[in-house]
């Protein structure tokens, strides 16, 4: 199998990776955690998937999110290379995962790993991921970058808190970036611009919705409301439009993950406008005062 990072971050790169990254061991916590807490076995990692198998590096399991309906595959000890599937509900806006890799699960929880991650959507879409994890103890450092542009790195540092809780920050130029993941499969992402112009806090849960809150400044107005992703990828929001400190209009939203939909903007004094989008992207509104139009 062809190590991920020979195609995406050079060959000077893939020879450091190779001196660092050794084959990890036929077993697994076989010494004294390298953390305190309780945290291994719900981690949704390369580690959690070999602890769920036979000790021998293969796994098959069932995660205990609605989402996924199975996680299949394996880690050879003798070379740190590792792959898995991922399959998903019926309904589920994501079809098909792939995850290819290269590092160690250390027998004393650590991991040291480099792999890409393949997701495959209900429109037929793929969009790929390389992802480097570094954990120590108690403290992890994940990179993320496309497949194709090392330009979008992000950098997330964080610690196990409990046996039930994760947090980390991240790196956004101009945002502060925050999230927690939960022994419950749960995790929560907040974003904040530095200017005061953005707030969006975002929990996903294990049953596959994920509800958040919304806030920002566009063009002279504020906005403010609740927003939802459904199971099927389509997404809900109620928001307040307000300008000049006053409420000017309620906003509600409903598209499909192909991105047909329409929204309703219900003014003040009554007035209504609803803006209607078909998947190809084109856009038409009419309002209750009998005007129409493209938008």
């Amino acid at each position: 199998m062809s190590k991920p990072v020979s195609a995406t971050r050079g060959s000077s790169l893939c020879w450091a990776l190779a001196l660092m990254l050794s084959p990890g061991c036929a077993t697994w916590l076989d010494q004294e955690p390298a953390c305190t807490f309780n945290a291994y076995d719900w981690s949704d990692d390369l580690l959690s998937n070999i602890m769920s198998g036979e000790g021998d590096g293969t796994f098959d399991l069932d995660p205990e999110d609605t989402p996924r309906s199975g996680v299949v595959g394996s880690y050879n000890v003798n070379t740190g290379d590792y792959d898995w599937s991922i399959s998903y509900a019926k309904q589920y806006f994501l079809k098909a995962g792939e995850v290819a890799g290269y590092g160690t699960a250390y027998h004393n929880g650590n991991l040291d790993i480099l792999q890409t991650s393949t997701f495959t959507d209900s429109l037929g879409d793929a969009y790929v991921v390389n992802e480097r994890t570094l954990r120590k103890g108690c403290g992890m450092t994940t990179e993320t970058w496309s497949a194709d542009d090392q330009s979008d790195l992000v950098t997330q540092s964080g610690k196990y808190t409990s046996d039930s809780e994760y947090v980390w920050s991240g790196d956004i130029a101009g945002y502060t970036w925050t999230g927690s993941r939960h022994a419950n499969l749960s995790h929560t992402e907040t974003i904040t611009a530095d200017d005061g112009t953005y707030y969006s806090q975002q929990t996903t849960k294990p049953e596959g919705i994920v509800e958040g809150d919304l806030e920002y400044s566009d063009s002279g107005a504020d906005y403010a409301g609740t927003t939802l992703r459904r199971f099927d990828g389509g997404q809900e929001f109620t928001l307040t439009m307000s300008e000049g400190g006053q409420k000017s209009a309620t906003i509600v939203g409903n598209y499909d993950y192909s991105g047909a939909g329409s929204e309703t903007y219900t003014y003040t004094d009554g007035s209504t406008c609803t803006a209607s989008v078909t998947t190809s992207g084109a856009c038409t509104y009419t309002c209750s005062d009998g005007s129409s139009g493209g938008c």
